[in-house]
């Protein structure tokens, strides 16, 4: 049996037997041979493989077929081996100078780099630590890689136990023998071992891993680490229960789930409870399934208190955002927006906007689908602008960055004390950690005119980042970086004038859309 899925692991670089940074000499070549030779011996296998793909034509039946995909697992291998490589390389070959890098390379005068440094106490972050550093280049890379800083840093663990733990591992994967998978298993059951150990381990299960599955790989080495962990059960244990949590996921179709993980007799417990609940529902014209009643009664609780009880005190907020031409338009097609999740059926949004206590009017560019305006109604403007960038950006506006507007923000893109205004082009939402690589770890962000942001990193990677409310990018040009152009032949987006329309809008039955000489 596998780990399940919904479990989040708690792998971490300080359950392996690493030596402190600056000493890993895997890292840190000696002489140009023994460069030169390291790079034959990663880079050599996936050249080759790459070259009797490409040499071997067109493919003549399945055989042929079956066997190619053996060289491209081989040549996946080969990859993941020198990805491993590049990030635990760089990660150690920065730490010795990130400091001076910053200071020296990535700002310009004396008060930017002054200004940094006092950014660095505000934070409370040491730009030189490990910890530092770790962190900014993972987010680096998940710019080079395009995927999340949290999947990076999961690379991130992984190339550091193959790099510096598990190197007979590491060159296995580099040479096609083993897939990634089983090499990073043996990296996740080498944590809590010492060097002599995980060596035992390697011993072990790689003649194993040359031919056997993932799966087959995967449970000796689960149950090798649970023969050689010096630890006891009860220390497992506690350990387990310190990582008790509640998590959400996002699904399709409006949906998404909750889970608790925590000790089993608790949710035991609470499972027996929720079937008790559902079984005093006896109405026998009730459609709902056993499973539909068992999750009812579930959100029942949460939401309204066991049955005879007190509702919960502290009702939820969620934000909807409800389109009211399309909804007009095609009320069967128009898909609403729930904030931290995304579109929902229109049927859904209208039932819960039917008890929401008030409602705030958000004007939405018509082709791209971000917002350009919020209606102030009785707020202060700092609220107003709040509500804007809440609407328009919707989270963390950092590359890879997905926390919620509630857990962000509003950062200035020009400083304040600057000359930079408190605009809407010159502001949007980050989150508390990435407010410090903006203002302490070099990273620099500039508004361009057609609405997305242009981050750099401290390295000097570029990436662009767009609005999470923008539907429409067709027309965006981050080359020439200029506002969308909009064609007026665009049947697309052409506003049909129907009776309804008009009437969200506030014309009258005759007037016409004023002539703003945008074509």
């Amino acid at each position: 049996m596998t780990t399940p899925a919904y479990l989040e692991d708690n792998d971490g670089e300080h359950r392996l037997p690493l030596r402190p940074p600056g000493t890993r000499t895997e890292s840190h070549k000696t002489s140009p041979f023994a460069a030169q030779r390291e790079h034959q011996m990663f880079f050599g296998p996936l050249k080759k493989i790459a070259n009797e793909l490409y040499d071997a034509g067109p493919v003549n039946g399945p055989g042929d077929a079956l066997e190619r995909l053996q060289k491209i697992q081989r040549l996946l291998s080969s990859v993941e081996a020198v990805i491993c490589v590049l990030l635990a390389d760089s990660v150690e070959q920065v730490s010795e100078s990130f400091s001076d890098f910053i200071a020296t390379e990535n700002t310009h005068t004396a008060e930017e780099e002054a200004e940094a440094r006092k950014s660095a106490a505000y934070y409370g972050v040491d730009r030189g630590s490990e910890q530092t550093i770790n962190s900014n280049l993972i987010a680096e890379a998940a710019v080079a890689l395009r995927e999340s800083p949290r999947k990076v840093g999961k690379r991130m663990f992984h190339a550091k136990g193959l790099r510096h733990v598990c190197k007979t591992t590491l060159l296995a994967l580099a040479a096609g023998e083993i897939t990634a998978k089983a090499a990073h298993d043996i990296v996740k059951y080498s944590q809590d071992l010492g060097p002599g150990q995980v060596s035992l381990m390697e011993q072990t299960l790689l003649p194993l891993a040359r031919t056997a599955s993932d799966e087959t790989v995967y449970q000796r080495a689960r149950r090798l680490h649970d023969r050689l962990n010096p630890d006891s059960a009860e220390n497992r244990q506690k350990d387990a229960m310190a990582a008790r949590n509640v998590k959400v996921w996002n699904d399709e179709d409006g949906m998404a789930t909750l889970q608790l993980h925590h000790r089993a007799d608790v949710i035991h417990s609470i499972r027996n409870s929720i079937k008790q609940a559902a079984a005093q529902s006896t109405d026998p014209k009730d459609p709902r399934t056993q499973t539909q009643l068992e999750a009812d009664a579930l959100a029942d609780v949460y939401l309204n208190g066991w049955p005879g009880m007190e509702g919960m005190p502290l009702k939820p907020r969620v934000s909807i955002t409800i389109p009211a031409v399309e909804m007009l338009a095609n009320p069967t097609r128009a898909l609403a927006d729930l904030e931290g999740h995304g579109p929902i059926p229109i049927g859904v949004a209208l039932e819960l906007a039917a008890d929401a206590p008030s409602f705030q009017r958000v004007l939405t560019d018509p082709w791209t689908g971000a917002a350009i305006d919020v209606e102030p109604k009785k707020y202060r403007p700092s609220q107003g602008l709040r509500d804007f960038l809440r609407h328009r950006d919707q989270h963390c506006g950092f590359p890879g960055c997905r926390r919620p507007a509630d857990r962000s923000e509003i950062d200035h893109i020009e400083a304040f004390g600057q000359g930079g205004h408190t605009t809407r082009r010159n502001t949007h939402l980050l989150c508390k950690q990435h407010q410090m690589f903006k203002h302490a770890l070099g990273w620099k962000v500039f508004a361009c005119p057609d609405g997305s942001k242009t981050w750099v990193s401290p390295h000097g990677l570029r990436s662009i980042t767009i609005p999470e409310s923008v539907a429409n990018v067709a027309n965006f040009d981050h080359v020439n970086d200029h506002c969308p152009q909009r064609t007026s032949d665009d049947a697309a987006h052409k506003v049909h004038l129907t009776p309804e329309v008009r009437r969200v809008l506030g014309l009258g039955q005759d007037e016409d859309l004023p002539d703003t000489g945008t074509g």
